[in-house]
């Protein structure tokens, strides 16, 4: 890799007369540039491409639902899968929910000392440690971890204020907000397995 000495550099102090800068120096500054500018030019290219399979993906789900004369429902989550006829192509879209505590969380968590102080002998160690845990914060993060607290509606324990325990549960968490995904999988014939066509840069494999 040649080195350009002629011409300026930008520097922080402004521009600089790049023969008065040493080759290693203007080989680092040269190569920052020119990588990052080729990150961005990829990222502008895939967020281009992805707009598009989107804008694809929902034209198809527009085109389904005409073949039935229906129109899509609110509140319908789109999620779909398509394959090819021979199947070696499988596009998958799906839409993952994004839950937060509310602050029912009091309530619920008051609700359940109380049963736990009533059973005091009727309840394993296991089964109490997990009903306290799914209240304590997350010490990253400082908020009640959504998927500690789903483990609470899985245990039945008979107390006439279970129920109620349930319910504000229940209503403690919501669905924050909704983000669709697109996978694409392909497979040179249907006997092999499938294989995933990652898109994330780092798991990229250069030969």
């Amino acid at each position: 890799m040649s080195v350009n000495m002629e011409g300026m550099v930008m520097t922080c102090s402004g521009p600089w007369p790049r023969e008065r800068m040493a080759p290693t120096t203007l080989l680092s500054n040269d190569l920052a540039i020119e990588l990052v500018n080729d990150a961005k030019a990829l990222h502008e290219l895939m967020v281009e491409q992805k707009r598009r399979m989107f804008e694809k993906a929902r034209n198809y789900e527009t085109a389904l639902l005409e073949q039935y004369r229906v129109k899509k429902r609110k509140g319908s989550r789109g999620a779909f899968q398509a394959e090819s006829l021979d199947s070696c192509f499988k596009v998958e879209l799906s839409v993952a929910d994004f839950r937060r505590v509310t602050s029912d969380i009091m309530a619920a968590q008051a609700l359940m000392g109380e049963v736990l102080d009533d059973l005091t002998e009727n309840v394993s160690p296991d089964i109490r440690l997990l009903l306290s845990a799914a209240f304590e914060p997350d010490e990253r993060t400082g908020r009640v971890n959504v998927d500690r607290l789903q483990q609470v509606r899985k245990v039945q324990l008979t107390h006439p204020r279970w129920p109620d325990v349930m319910e504000a549960v229940a209503n403690s968490i919501e669905v924050s907000s909704s983000k669709p995904y697109l996978r694409f999988y392909w497979r040179e014939t249907r006997d092999q397995d499938w294989q995933a066509i990652r898109l994330q840069f780092s798991s990229l494999e250069v030969v």
